[in-house]
């Protein structure tokens, strides 16, 4: 079966394509290019990832467009899809040879602008804002870090401050009554962190949440008896899942994440 290289850019794509050629000049291999030039626009852009999607079985996406967010969106996609790609200025050969499964002709790197310290933080700010509070369970499949804990427990600020070091992080809601995702179950446990707090600290800080909004009535939300079941619940989820729990009652962000970094990197160094 050739392998099918699919091209999506803003322009024509001729430089990409060149690119793609010199690229494929170091391995044995049928393939077959096609390109979608002048994609504009983000529904453009999705429309045409489906057709490949949909229609291909074994292929690569290159992709190269000046708008950040196309970039954005498209490496997203291709990450919650489990679909290699390259941006132009992206490690090409060395991803190339991941796929088909062989080493290259000749020694050859390119380092990739959005490999960057910059692109890697813009990328998880919009990942991070796209997936904030379990609006979409794929996610996890393509997260750096997944953070649950009830509400209030700073699990949103943290996301993004996490997202402020380059790093992907979904959080999702632990609710009584309310079943939790089975990708949660599924992903590696050492990038889950459960955030607990002290039952006084979170009913002070629902009640403030309630005046926010105006509300002023007796709720459960606040109520110090619903507050001791719900962090007991998510007590158990966490023990479950057997992922590191951190108690954030007098922690600050910082804190929080510094904590959070440390205890991945040491599952890294674990690992080589």
């Amino acid at each position: 079966m050739k392998l099918s290289i699919n091209i999506l850019s803003d322009t024509s794509g001729y430089a990409t394509e060149q690119i793609v050629k010199v690229s494929l000049s170091q391995f044995d291999v049928d393939t077959i290019i096609n390109i979608y030039p002048d994609i504009r626009d983000i529904d453009s852009l999705k429309n045409n990832l489906e057709f490949i999607r949909k229609t291909n079985e074994n292929f690569f996406i290159y992709h190269s467009f000046q708008d950040s967010q196309m970039n954005v969106y498209i490496n997203n996609f291709c990450e919650l899809n489990n679909i290699s790609y390259v941006d132009i200025t992206g490690y090409s050969i060395r991803n190339l040879s991941k796929k088909l499964k062989l080493k290259p002709k000749n020694r050859y790197s390119s380092q990739s602008l959005y490999e960057s310290i910059h692109f890697k933080t813009m990328n998880a700010f919009d990942f991070a804002i796209k997936y904030d509070d379990g609006k979409d369970f794929r996610s996890l499949k393509a997260c750096d870090i997944a953070i649950i804990g009830v509400s209030r427990s700073s699990k949103t600020p943290l996301s993004i401050y996490l997202a402020s070091k380059g790093l992907k992080v979904c959080n999702i809601p632990i609710l009584l009554k309310a079943s939790l995702p089975r990708e949660l179950f599924e992903i590696d446990s050492n990038k889950i962190f459960g955030l607990t707090i002290d039952e006084n600290r979170l009913k002070s800080l629902r009640e403030e949440r309630l005046k926010s909004l105006n509300i002023f009535s007796e709720s459960k939300y606040s109520d110090i008896n619903e507050i001791r079941k719900e962090l007991k619940y998510a007590k158990d989820i966490m023990d479950d899942l057997s992922c590191k729990i951190i108690d954030v009652t007098n922690k600050s962000i910082e804190e929080t994440s510094d904590i959070i970094v440390n205890t991945l990197n040491e599952y890294e160094r674990g690992k080589k």
